[in-house]
């Protein structure tokens, strides 16, 4: 276990960050208003009993034996979760023989509200004022130091939805990203939005928020190593898009069917969903549509469904208004929904 002499450089950073967490706490102050733990512990024993239920396996320790406090929050949208904890000063550490292959590979970007935070991973030690930002690797051992009076919020999510390269991504773990470093600042208050749109959005915003979010802290995270979105390998791309047409096939009928929902609901980035339908000479907006528009063509077509009005068709698929509907129908096929019907009832339409 990493069990190296951690306090000397914790405690002048302790003296620091009184002159630091004014203006962290105040981008948070709302947050704060309206703190509720999911748990709350008074014992370190505890505490590491709540980190393993509700996070992930840490053995943990005090410096000396004395009281202790901790509260932690997890809440959970599309695959990624918002973990908000408080405690008190103690050693937490993730070693090897805590990992197991069956975990799930995620990524943690964690966000310094108050107190002192001192991350260590891949023989690298970022130790985080409040505003400041650090990532590790839940794969491979990490050793946490905590402050008096620590706070921390911290992004959990699964690392395939970062589309970028493991090995450089692993350069950025246990660094410090300043407060005011390049996106730090936008990182960070998005983090503290998304961890107060948790109680207050619905289920669709906050899949949509989530995914807005993941978008701006990839482009963070390549910014730091000055690197270009990669695109897909063709084989990934390949099986990808199958399951999302799949997708796509199963939720026409939903109005909301949209570039953001179908890339919330595969945890891929908005721009890694438009590539794939590029490099097949197409658009999400349009095959969206096209498949609507097939399914309305072959329900106007159909003698069982006479009665239903075209209107009501068109709004079955997912089309927003009926006069959107007509001139989508009208567009692509050269007659009004209502003229395509008659023709296709009267035999004079192959379909």
């Amino acid at each position: 276990m990493q069990r190296r002499t951690v306090r000397h450089s914790l405690q002048a950073a302790e003296e620091e960050t009184h002159l630091k967490s004014e203006d962290s706490a105040s981008r948070s102050s709302a947050q704060n208003q309206n703190q509720s733990p999911q748990a709350a512990v008074r014992s370190i024993e505890d505490w590491g009993v709540l980190l393993s239920r509700s996070l992930m396996s840490f053995e943990v320790e005090l410096e000396r034996p004395g009281a202790f406090q901790g509260y932690l929050r997890n809440r959970k949208v599309a695959g990624i979760e918002f973990i908000e904890m408080s405690t008190g000063k103690h050693l937490a550490h993730r070693g090897a023989e805590s990992i197991s292959s069956t975990d799930r590979p995620d990524y943690l970007l964690c966000l310094q509200i108050a107190g002192v935070g001192e991350f260590s991973q891949d023989n690298r030690t970022a130790v985080l004022q409040p505003g400041d930002l650090t990532l590790f690797d839940t794969t491979r051992p990490t050793t946490v130091v905590s402050s008096t009076d620590y706070r921390n919020l911290c992004m959990k999510f699964p690392q395939r939805l970062i589309n970028l390269p493991p090995e450089q991504l692993g350069q950025l773990t246990a660094t410090r990203t300043g407060a005011r470093d390049g996106f730090a600042p936008a990182a960070g208050t998005l983090l503290i939005t998304m961890n107060q749109l948790m109680d207050t959005s619905s289920g669709r915003s906050k899949i949509l928020a989530a995914q807005g979010a993941l978008d701006i802290i990839t482009t963070m995270f390549q910014r730091q190593l000055d690197i270009s979105t990669p695109s897909y390998p063709q084989a990934t791309s390949s099986a990808l898009l199958e399951q999302i047409r799949s997708y796509i096939d199963e939720n026409l009928s939903d109005p909301g069917l949209g570039p953001r929902t179908i890339a919330a609901a595969h945890y891929i980035s908005l721009r890694q969903l438009h590539g794939i339908f590029q490099a097949q000479g197409l658009t999400v907006a349009s095959w969206v549509r096209h498949q609507r528009l097939q399914r309305c063509r072959r329900d106007l077509s159909d003698p069982a469904l006479h009665a239903v009005s075209a209107a009501s068709i068109g709004l079955r698929w997912g089309f927003k208004t009926a006069s959107h509907f007509g001139m989508s129908f009208r567009k692509t096929f050269g007659l009004t929904p209502a003229e395509f019907r008659q023709e296709a009832l009267s035999g004079s339409w192959g379909v």
